[in-house]
């Protein structure tokens, strides 16, 4: 496995056996992450899409083929000099997708809300 990328690991039994990890198609600096489910069965991941050891800019990308392509990409932080880290998503009854994440060196934590039609339509890498 290469430096730099998310590692893709699954289990088929409820998390008790984990398959070997192998290199994503994701770039990431060594840092956290999130993935959850949608409603409506979409794929949602939460990440920093760099490999340099920056934690910026904070991408999220969305499956809509379980799994086999995240074709909708977009940054939903990108301030240059600064870190967004450990993010978590959830998605609310209402629909809308909340992701919450540290900057300023983890002194302040931010919340983010948006509808998944903000990822879905965004161009590749727009902020």
């Amino acid at each position: 496995m290469a430096d730099g990328f998310l590692i893709r690991t699954e289990s088929r039994d409820g998390g008790f056996t984990w398959s070997d990890g192998t290199d994503s198609q994701f770039p990431n600096p060594n840092a956290g992450a999130d993935f959850i489910k949608l409603a409506n069965g979409h794929l949602l991941l939460v990440y920093n899409d760099n490999n340099q050891g920056e934690r910026m800019p904070l991408t999220i990308a969305v499956s809509t083929d379980n799994d086999k392509s995240y074709p909708h990409r977009r940054n939903i932080v990108n301030q240059p000099g600064d870190t967004a880290a450990y993010p978590t998503a959830l998605q609310t009854k209402d629909g809308k997708i909340h992701v919450m994440y540290t900057s300023e060196k983890r002194t302040v934590i931010n919340h983010a809300v948006f509808e998944e039609s903000a990822i879905l339509q965004a161009k590749q890498g727009c902020c």
